[in-house]
């Protein structure tokens, strides 16, 4: 795309849209004691605490005001009223079209107020703003923002107006953003070229997913199909490559999507707002398609990175949702942060949740979630009534009661899940270990039925229903075992554990020591139902480091519901064999060394942290021979660092940098001796399993080792030139790769 593009120039036909129509959440009736309990919560606890919370920021001046909050608010009150919150809702509108500053962000609580209430006061500001937007942009031809809701802010709009100006702002939103112009222009905001250009998941996660959903939008609401095409690639780079098993996205420290197939633990994101967004992005894939496989992507980011973001109590979040915790102060969940974005935005998700149970289609009814809730349909001018009693998702059964006054001719399509079908989630990223034993199960008024799974993932049941007619179907719900993609170096030589749709980890309070890190999978035994936990896994455990220690009964819970009871250590993905040279060790870095002389030497693995702690640091004391400090075989870098600690007066050391640090919440690291380095080198360096950065370099990339060679000098070694060992001054910077001892379990 060339030049600034004229907004409104291009002729296409406005209104259309999906074919598949979601049931509006205040049209859907829950009655289950899973989801009914969560929704209310968020309704009498959750969304009351943050109206209540934002209400401070409010009294300090309206730009503070959070509009997702506003919209959270809103659309409890549809099924939950609460007077205290409509005065909420009244006093802000009343101060917002008294005062309302310049921005976008209040054209989406404009358009869901008026959606839900019919009240005109923000939506007649947001149309006025629209104009000016339209009209700036036809005359000053005015650069991308950088900002990632400026699209759904202006679909938000047209959804209720119909009116073309507003497509057309949204659609100008995408094709301006990525020209020369774009403000801080880069990947990270997904501006580095025109997004009908692109092709990868990449940058901030959360703004990557809301630009899916806009370019869906966009496409199927204007019928150009290149915006829908750039939507599809994305979605399959990330299911492909950069999904976590929880659903989440999102891999790095800058909240943003990482390489492909860069999945880590204990440094994950997967930020409860980009699982909101990409699942609501899946949900429009569905209504575009009909297949079953976009509700399968939604459906374990429901049931798991989403409910892990917010405590059982509803008074607590995460806007991190690691699948690995050492336990550190990084994983307590907390009330508030300085910028909060996950919190209102998981409350307005959960005051729309019913909204993603049922779809329809004509005379076609789709049943894609199964929870105890109630529904009408008008299929032919006539009504239908569903009412749903499951048992998910702790069990498989589900039976759908007709109601209706009089013969109704349609189809129901009830979603078969893609973990009743030995599919984990479409992309190839994750496999089951085994073949599901059980078939699910249809009956027809108690008549078993066969059944016929179609290619979009649904049994499909065309007849002329009558009042009272039942429909049971029932999925096996086995406990089952995933394994990664190979490719997910992060995950090898270990499993994840789910039963249905939930996922499973270990978490320190069911673990006699706590230590969940030291522990191998040796098997998975029977369920159990827990009055908190819902089912927890039976399974049986021993020690990673100490074949000694006798096996113990531990029990998988929900991942959902870590963290609920304080912090602690906690892991998905679990060892099924002693780690070897390359596996992905329990800090996240690199396991390097098995030692076989653990029994008397009292530690098992040596482990290399993931990327160096300095590039340029001094050993320290030159012209000081400090006493000790001269070990060089492996397994004296610890004491070796303990040594130069005691010695070395000097502020910032190659040893101090590694042993004040903590990386990931794991502390223990030293600097490691000649022969140790050597080690790392021989099976992370030479191998090309860890990245040192030597690749076509013609430096030297030496890093030091705690081994002393006189007052003046001490041991390096050159990772680029073949492992070639050193020694220079003390004083010469040289890189720095920290290491640890991996203890041995015990009892």
């Amino acid at each position: 795309m060339s030049g600034y593009p004229q907004i409104g120039s291009e002729t296409y036909v406005s209104g259309a849209g999906y074919p598949i129509s979601p049931k509006p959440f205040n049209e859907v009736r829950l009655t289950d004691s899973f989801w009914k309990p969560i929704v209310d919560i968020n309704a009498r606890v959750t969304v009351p605490f943050e109206a209540g919370h934002k209400s401070i920021a409010f009294e300090a001046g309206h730009n503070l005001i959070n509009y997702n909050v506003l919209e959270a608010v809103v659309y409890s009150l549809q099924t939950h009223p609460n007077p205290d919150l409509q005065a909420f809702v009244d006093e802000i509108i009343s101060e917002l079209t008294a005062n309302l500053t310049p921005g976008n962000r209040f054209l989406e609580p404009a358009a869901a107020i008026y959606k839900m209430t019919g009240r005109r006061e923000l939506l007649d500001l947001a149309l006025q703003r629209a104009e000016d937007l339209f009209e700036d942009f036809r005359v000053n031809q005015s650069p991308f923002t950088g900002h990632e809701r400026d699209t759904i802010a202006c679909l938000q709009l047209y959804k209720v107006t119909g009116d073309k100006k507003h497509l057309d702002l949204a659609k100008h939103y995408l094709d301006i953003r990525g020209l020369e112009s774009s403000r801080n222009r880069s990947r990270h905001n997904q501006s580095y070229k025109p997004v009908l250009e692109q092709s990868e998941a990449i940058g901030h996660a959360v703004n990557c997913a809301t630009l899916m959903l806009s370019l869906l939008d966009v496409g199927e609401l204007t019928g150009i199909g290149a915006y829908t095409d750039a939507a599809l690639r994305m979605w399959e780079d990330t299911v492909t490559s950069k999904m976590y098993i929880t659903g989440g996205v999102g891999t790095t420290g800058e909240e943003g999507f990482g390489l492909p197939f860069s999945l880590p633990n204990i440094d994950a994101y997967a930020e409860t707002c980009a699982v909101l967004m990409f699942m609501m992005f899946n949900h429009r894939l569905f209504m575009k398609t009909g297949d079953a496989k976009y509700i399968d992507v939604m459906e374990r980011g429901l049931y798991n990175n989403t409910l892990s973001g917010i405590s059982k109590d509803g008074e607590l979040f995460f806007y991190v949702n690691r699948l690995s915790s050492a336990g550190d102060g990084r994983d307590t969940r907390w009330q508030h942060a300085s910028l909060e974005c996950c919190p209102p935005n998981i409350i307005r998700f959960l005051a729309t949740m019913p909204g993603y149970i049922y779809a329809q289609n004509d005379d076609i009814v789709y049943v894609n979630l199964y929870l105890s809730s109630e529904a009408s349909f008008s299929i032919g001018g006539k009504e239908l009534e569903i009412a749903v009693n499951s048992e998910m998702p702790w069990g498989g059964k589900s039976k759908l009661t007709i109601s209706t006054r009089e013969t109704v001719t349609g189809s129901l399509k009830l979603r078969v899940p893609g973990w009743a079908r030995d599919v984990v989630a479409p992309g190839g990223l994750y496999a089951y270990d085994r073949k599901i034993s059980g078939k699910t199960a249809l009956y027809i008024n108690g008549e078993a039925q066969s059944v016929a799974v179609d290619d979009l993932g649904y049994i499909t049941l065309t007849r002329t229903w009558y009042n009272g007619d039942t429909v049971e179907i029932e999925f096996p719900m086995e406990v089952r075992q995933v394994v990664a993609d190979d490719r997910i170096k992060e995950d090898r030589g270990r499993v994840a554990v789910e039963r249905g749709p939930v996922v499973y980890c270990v978490e320190w309070p069911e673990v006699p020591n706590g230590k969940v890190f030291d522990l191998l999978l040796e098997k998975t035994g029977s369920v159990e139902q827990d009055d908190y936990m819902g089912i927890v896994i039976n399974s049986t455990f021993r020690s990673v480091t100490n074949p000694s220690v006798p096996s113990k009964s531990v029990k998988l819970i929900p991942y959902y519901l870590w963290a609920n009871r304080g912090a602690g250590e906690m892991s998905v993905w679990l060892p099924i064999r002693e780690f070897i040279p390359g596996d992905i060790g329990p800090a996240g870095g690199y396991i390097f060394y098995d030692n076989p002389n653990y029994t008397t030497d009292g530690w098992r693995y040596l482990e290399a942290a993931r990327f160096d702690q300095g590039i340029g640091v001094k050993w320290g004391c030159f012209r000081h021979e400090i006493e000790g400090a001269k070990g060089r075989a492996i397994g004296t870098g610890k004491q070796n660092t303990a040594d130069m600690m005691a010695g070395c007066s000097d502020a910032i050391t190659a040893a101090t940098i590694c042993v004040k640090d903590t990386f990931f919440g794991v502390s223990g690291w030293f600097l490691p001796s000649i022969d140790e380095l050597a080690m790392m080198y021989k099976n992370l360096c030479a191998t090309c399993i860890s990245d040192f950065g030597t690749e076509g370099t013609l430096e030297n990339i030496s890093y030091w080792s705690s081994t002393q060679q006189t007052a003046d000098m001490s041991n390096n070694i050159d990772f680029a030139d073949l492992g070639r060992p050193h020694y220079d001054d003390k004083d010469y910077p040289r890189r720095v790769r920290a290491i640890r001892q991996i203890e041995l379990g015990t009892d």
